[in-house]
């Protein structure tokens, strides 16, 4: 059997849970709760320094990858490929498209052809097509490459928040999917540092642009690095073989993932599928990462350009673009760490959704530069939390592989629709203030707050119910239970 409380999976102990499984991995090896909790120690610590920061990399070249664009544009990439009209925009946006439609899929081949060599091949094949911007002539080349980008960059982004969950109890996942996606923020601080440096030193080196070579400096670690995921990466539990754990430390990570509610036996469960699908919980989700990822979408790519337009130079727009990715960065650590420690998401979001919304008011009321620039490491520390808390709060709320794979990547994929709007709200004419991209950015991130806010007291007035009709204490399920009620079983109590 599995347990299954209302503390998100934590009574009883693991190894009660062990002991009353119905099949039990090894009838022949069962652990006292001292040398559970002493294997099960070490395995975190292994899992952390195997997975989390070769992760925390992989996603930094993502979003270098993703986002260098924006920094290229402060350079002669407008001029050298003769840029007019929604050219450049249509570039930016049409990452979002490829990203989008491979979303499903993705997670849906992860578990197929084992998350290293997925994670791992997708990598190479987008550090290919970053690399190939560097060769461009026209529009025509920079949007394609920037299409196929976005489909395989799918094989890290969504993909990996389901790989993490694998490994995972959800009372860890938050500060790990933090420490994960906390890459972007130093990718956006490192972006600034490189692209201030390629544009500076390398600017018609050989005969090439500036712009140019910051494609090629930023591409190129991470096809080197996407080859070395091929070994460096393990797969699930069940997959993985004895090179890096001990049969003891396996067994206990299968037990794990089962205390977790991963006990599917299929690799797609259609049933699980339709579920995710018409969970209203998922759709409130969506809502949230919709203001995140409008706001997200355009800070990313338009951040150097608006500090530019405060009354800056190109070249220091590229430094000044730093500070607001570092004081994100360790607000998303504090923020993650706090809300695994509380399990507590909802009110998480809510009061950075706050800071965002005060960033952008503070953008918008003012012409102080000082005070425009606070509003902006302000919209940084609102957006970039928000991240792993919504996609661990999915995570933490679902109960099988197919029906945690398919709400997590339908959460971000469906976001990321309105990623594209996000590419076309700074236009040049609005320049220096940007009124209107500010002030949808501060509808949606308000939209973002109110859902969390929402969802929250929908999930905590459905414990109640669970409380009241059958008592407050989880009791254990049977293993096909799970699998035909999911969370909807009346002993499963929701992350807040």
């Amino acid at each position: 059997m599995l347990t299954v409380s209302k503390d998100s999976l934590s009574q009883p102990s693991q190894h009660e849970a062990y002991n009353q499984m119905e099949e039990p991995l090894n009838d022949s090896n069962t652990f006292t709760e001292e040398e559970f909790q002493t294997i099960e120690k070490k395995l975190i610590r292994k899992i952390d320094l195997r997975l989390i920061p070769w992760l925390a990399l992989l996603y930094l070249m993502l979003s270098l990858d993703r986002n260098n664009i924006g920094n290229a544009k402060l350079g002669s990439l407008e001029k050298d490929l003769n840029l007019i009209g929604d050219d450049y925009y249509t570039a930016v946006t049409i990452f979002f498209a490829g990203y989008v439609l491979f979303h499903i899929p993705s997670n849906m081949v992860l578990r197929i052809l084992r998350p290293s060599r997925w994670i791992s091949g997708t990598m190479v094949l987008w550090g290919i097509c970053s690399i190939c911007q560097a060769a461009v002539r026209n529009a025509s080349g920079l949007i394609a490459c920037r299409f196929w980008l976005g489909v395989f960059e799918t094989g890290v982004g969504p993909a990996t928040p389901l790989f993490l969950s694998f490994w995972y109890q959800p009372n860890e996942l938050a500060l790990r999917v933090a420490i994960y996606f906390g890459s972007s923020t130093l990718a956006g601080a490192f972006a600034g540092a490189v692209a201030y440096g390629v544009l500076k030193d390398l600017n018609g080196a050989h005969g090439v642009a500036g712009w140019r070579w910051l494609f090629i400096v930023e591409a190129a670690p991470t096809i080197v690095f996407g080859l070395l995921s091929f070994w460096i990466l393990p797969d699930t539990p069940e997959m993985t073989g004895g090179r890096w754990l001990t049969p003891a430390e396996k067994q206990v990570a299968l037990l794990r993932i089962k205390h977790s509610g991963n006990t599917d036996n299929t690799l797609f469960d259609r049933h699980q599928f339709l579920a995710a699908l018409l969970d209203y919980k998922n759709w409130l989700a969506v809502v949230i990462y919709i203001g995140l990822n409008v706001a997200l979408a355009s800070y990313a790519v338009f951040l150097p350009t608006i500090i530019r337009d405060m009354g800056f130079s190109s070249l220091n727009a590229q430094l000044l673009s730093i500070p607001p990715y570092v004081a994100a960065c360790t607000l998303v650590f504090v923020v993650a760490w706090n809300s695994d420690r509380t399990r507590q998401r909802g009110y998480h979001i809510m009061v950075v959704s706050f800071l965002g919304v005060l960033g952008y008011i503070f953008l918008l009321a003012t012409l102080n530069v000082g005070l425009r620039y606070t509003g902006a490491i302000l919209v940084a520390c609102g957006i970039y939390p928000i991240i792993p808390l919504t996609l661990s709060w999915v995570s933490n709320n679902q109960l099988g592989h197919t029906k945690r794979g398919v709400a997590i990547a339908m959460t971000s994929m469906v976001a990321q629709c309105f990623s594209m709007l996000g590419t076309q709200i700074y236009k040049p004419a609005d320049a220096p203030r940007y009124v209107k991209g500010h002030v949808i950015c501060l509808a949606f991130m308000t939209l973002g707050g109110i859902s969390a806010a929402t969802l929250r007291f929908l999930l905590k007035r459905e414990n109640d119910r669970r409380d009241r009709e059958h008592g407050p204490q989880g009791t254990m399920l049977h293993a096909q239970d799970v699998e035909k009620l999911y969370d909807n079983h009346p002993n499963f109590r929701y992350t807040l």
